[in-house]
Parts: structure tokens; C-alpha cells; sequence
């Protein structure tokens, strides 16, 4: 009897695990993102605590884990809002630096100097990102290098900017910097005259092309690279 006991208990507990956990279908795939650190806060809670989080609005989706404290959301100039949009995600450690990610499916598009004062437009994001950036005129690029973010493949480079518009006020709002990506909540992403900015280029997550940056004070850069590549170091691409 015993030995009949402990064998309905088997089979009881081997249905209970493969009924939990067993499976492919989106409500495994989406329990499996969830367990993936706690959900980034919304814009009114904008401290981030030493864990790991996952997006809840930016595609592709992701998981990512800090260190420390001081981080906390901080959104695209010329906006209040969240700083997590399904376009972007902004995540800051004060006071050294940014790190961000956009989908360039979903940008508005970049920003095409026009003229010595910097008059722009926006246009779709190109093809080939990497050759916009090394002939832009206002900006000196690195020569580009492998990256590789969360398993998927791409190049990396440093972006400075160089020759500053003439009397130029973009949305950055500033003749010390220069607007690079259109955001769909009004506000952008740009290059700073006193900062160094640290690009990689993903032609292909999940589909999709991936930008990431982060920048700092060119004094204190050296001192950030460290702990913004820890943080890409932990990022994993949640969605099937």
C-alpha cells in the first residue's frame, strides 16, 4: 500500500508540474518576460532601486539589471512624460550619465541638417545608420567595432559633435547640441557639445532595428563606461 501511495503521488505531482509549466503558448511566453525582475514604474515613480526590471511598453521587449543607487528615469528633452515609450527608454544614473534605447521602426525619423545654421527636418531613419552618422557635418564618429547586446550582433562607435550650428535651436534647445532622433512624444535625442556619446547598432533584434546609447560629461565618461556596460551586459530580450 505504501508503494501505491508514493506512486499516485508521483503522478499526481508530475500532472500539477506539467500542467504549470509545460508548454509554449503567449501565456507561458509572457509569464516567463514577467518573472524577468519587477515592471519598470511609471514617470511619477521615477526612482529605480538596485534589481532587475522589465519594460512594459518598449518593443522589443527586455529585461536588464542594475546596480547601486542614484538611477532613475529621466525623459527625452522637451518632454514631461514617461521616459518609456514603445520608441524609446530612458534610464539615468545620477550624476554621471544616460543610457537609452530606441526602435527605429517607431521613431518619428532623424533629424537632416540643412545649412550652416543647422535648419532640419525629420526623415524616416535610414538603412545604413552607421554611414548617416560618420556624414553628418556637424559630427566626428570613431571608426565602428563589433558590439553585441543580449545575444544579438552589431557595431559599436563614439559620436562627438564637432562643428556646432550656427545660432541653432532645435528641440534640444541649444546651439550646445544637436537633435538626432524625432520621439513620438514631441521631444528628441541629441548630441551634446560637451559630451562624448557611445552608440551601438543592432541591424536586427527580433526583427527589428535597435539603437542603444549612453553618454556622460567627457571628464567622468572613462568612469561611466564601466557601469553602463554592466548593465548591457545583463540585458535579455524577452519576446518571442
Amino acid at each position: 500500500m505504501k508503494h501505491a501511495f508514493r506512486l499516485g503521488l508521483l503522478v499526481t505531482l508530475a500532472l500539477t508540474v506539467s500542467a504549470c509549466g509545460g508548454g509554449g503558448g503567449a501565456e507561458h511566453q509572457q509569464a516567463k518576460a514577467q518573472a524577468k525582475g519587477r515592471p519598470l514604474p511609471k514617470y511619477e515613480r521615477a526612482v529605480l532601486p538596485a534589481g532587475e526590471y522589465h519594460t512594459t511598453e518598449f518593443t522589443p521587449p527586455l529585461s536588464f539589471h542594475i546596480t547601486g543607487d542614484k538611477w532613475r528615469f529621466e525623459g527625452p528633452s522637451g518632454t514631461l512624460g514617461d521616459p518609456e515609450q514603445s520608441d524609446y527608454l530612458f534610464i539615468e544614473r545620477v550624476p554621471w550619465g544616460e543610457i537609452a534605447f530606441f526602435n527605429l521602426l517607431k521613431v518619428e525619423g532623424v533629424y537632416k541638417p540643412k545649412g550652416p545654421t543647422g535648419a532640419k527636418e525629420s526623415v524616416p531613419a535610414p538603412d545604413d545608420l552607421v554611414g548617416w552618422f560618420r556624414h553628418n557635418p556637424y559630427l566626428k564618429t570613431s571608426e565602428p567595432k563589433p558590439a553585441s547586446v543580449g545575444g544579438y550582433e552589431g557595431v559599436q562607435f563614439d559620436v562627438v559633435l564637432v562643428n556646432r550650428p550656427v545660432n541653432h535651436k532645435g528641440i534640444c534647445g541649444s546651439t550646445d547640441c544637436l537633435d538626432i532622433f524625432a520621439l513620438s512624444s514631441g521631444g528628441s535625442s541629441e548630441v551634446h557639445f560637451t559630451k562624448k556619446e557611445h552608440y551601438i547598432v543592432l541591424e536586427n533584434v527580433k526583427g527589428v532595428p535597435v539603437v542603444i546609447y549612453y553618454n556622460n560629461v567627457k571628464d567622468d565618461f572613462d568612469e561611466f563606461v564601466p557601469v553602463a556596460e554592466k548593465v548591457l551586459q545583463s540585458v535579455e530580450w524577452t519576446g518571442s
